[in-house]
């Protein structure tokens, strides 16, 4: 390779770090530590909204404090063991209530409604609200990765 091969592979090097580097540096992520420091995704009036909505919807399957009544607990070590593992977001977790609950009514509320329902989870979950609530916008819901919280 050449010295003007050289140079362009390094160059190409670093841009790809830089890229990196601001992508990691953009994504919100919901952490004990980090919600310490003002990261938060959802309104305390959002989350209350999804109470009310899912007492109405959820409550007979997944139980009036999300422990699981003949469906999977919303809350607790199942919450954290299938959704705080670094891996999903809360794009994640909306897909799934809005594309397959209520059971045997899937997609039956609004997105809003399935937004709301998701705020009230992730709050019964220790994390903390914050003034804005959680946007209906998938880019964004996608950047919010569900890290665990202390029990």
């Amino acid at each position: 390779m050449g010295q003007k091969g050289t140079v362009a592979f390094r160059r190409a090097r670093v841009i790809l770090g830089l890229i990196v580097l601001l992508f990691s540096a953009s994504t919100s992520v919901l952490h004990s530590e980090e919600t310490n420091t003002g990261v938060t995704v959802y309104s305390e009036e959002q989350a209350h909204k999804g109470h009310d909505l899912y007492e109405v919807h959820c409550a007979s399957c997944h139980g009036a404090a999300l422990e699981g009544q003949g469906s999977l607990p919303l809350s607790g070590a199942t919450f954290r063991m299938r959704w705080a593992d670094d891996r999903h977001s809360v794009d994640d977790l909306f897909y799934i209530i809005r594309t397959l609950m209520p059971y045997g009514q899937p997609a039956a509320l609004s997105k809003q409604e399935y937004i709301d329902i998701t705020a009230y989870i992730l709050m019964v979950n220790g994390y903390p609200a914050g003034a804005q609530p959680l946007p209906l916008d998938q880019r964004i819901l996608k950047q919010i990765t569900i890290r665990p919280q202390q029990p």
